[in-house]
């Protein structure tokens, strides 16, 4: 069973997952619509439909857990990837609520019925390097007092909660990928990075981090979920650190536009998010530039994925430029 099944990243992991032959409860709420989500199965099989046959869809939402209990009792394995994803301070509320009570309804469920998890966390749940020279890892420990964006928070109470359930005995691994990249569905804000990327951005910043592609993500979920001798542990996915400089270029650079050339310096940053948060108090759109990403474009941290990759030395996470051209077209 796959939450958050209309999502980003669920909805290319129901390709995988279809693909590699399984059949998969995708959970959605009521009002979502699965047209785009199925759409994608012709990028990843010759038989689309073939493919589309092996979901079924449900309705449910992970905020009420007597929806979600009875799919829970049919499956083996929940890949839990319903969260809300947003650096705006206008929807603390729906993050908190979605990402932690959400998080604590599945593992709640999993625990009684026996059914394996697969968490996503995410790259903003790890600790804090003390400086910008270090790799974080799994191992890296929380730097008390350190600013953390009001997602990166969420996430990082979320996974409190799996672990809180792992002690009590529930079969989980957890996974913390990088900022994914990847296309398909519209609107969503891997998607828009992407999207941006590939209509030529002139600015870009000296900020750093890592990335990774939705298809790397996907497979090394799978993986990991069906190795049921990895219990109670965390893995980074991250395919490469990048600084974004680098992102918009190469991926401009395949998609035939023009790399970016203007550095915007934090003072520029600091003005661009000020002068949205104005314009937003009258045309009521939340920005798509706040103080927090601003805060983040200028920030550099690296990450490591040895501990992943030493579970599976076969493994080879796509380059920045693979990801671009495979994408390119969707």
């Amino acid at each position: 069973m796959v939450t958050g099944a209309t999502g980003f990243l669920g909805s290319h992991l129901l390709c995988h997952l279809a693909r590699c032959g399984e059949t998969i409860i995708a959970l959605k709420r009521d009002k979502s619509h699965v047209e785009e989500t199925e759409a994608l199965f012709s990028y990843y099989s010759d038989s689309p439909e073939e493919a589309v046959s092996r979901v079924t869809w449900v309705v449910g939402d992970v905020l009420d857990g007597e929806s979600v209990t009875p799919f829970v009792e049919k499956v083996d394995t929940v890949y839990h990837c319903a969260a809300l994803v947003s650096f705006n301070g206008g929807d603390r509320n729906t993050l908190l609520e979605t990402n932690i009570k959400g998080t604590e309804n599945i593992c709640k469920i999993c625990l009684e019925r026996g059914v394996r998890l697969c968490f996503v966390s995410s790259i903003a749940a790890l600790g804090d390097a003390p400086d910008e020279r270090v790799v974080i890892d799994e191992n890296t420990p929380e730097i008390p007092g350190s600013i953390h964006s009001l997602y990166s928070g969420s996430k990082g109470e979320s996974e409190k909660i799996v672990w809180k359930y792992v002690r009590q005995g529930l079969d989980a691994v957890i996974v913390n990928p990088a900022i994914i990249l990847g296309a398909g569905l519209r609107g969503r804000s891997s998607v828009k990075l992407f999207e941006q990327a590939s209509k030529g951005m002139p600015f870009y910043t000296e900020g750093m981090n890592g990335y990774v592609d939705v298809r790397d993500v996907c497979e090394l979920m799978i993986r990991l979920a069906k190795d049921r001798g990895v219990r109670g542990e965390r893995f980074v996915l991250c395919g490469g650190n990048y600084s974004y400089r680098e992102l918009f270029t190469v991926i401009a650079r395949v998609v035939g536009k023009r790399p970016p050339c203007i550095r915007m310096t934090p003072w520029m940053t600091g003005l661009a998010w000020r002068l949205l948060a104005f314009v937003a108090l009258f045309t009521g759109k939340k920005p798509a530039f706040t103080k927090e990403t601003a805060r983040s474009s200028q920030h550099k941290s690296r990450y490591s994925s040895a501990k992943v990759l030493s579970l599976f030395p076969d493994f080879h996470f796509h380059t920045l430029e693979e990801t671009a051209r495979f994408f390119k077209d969707m």
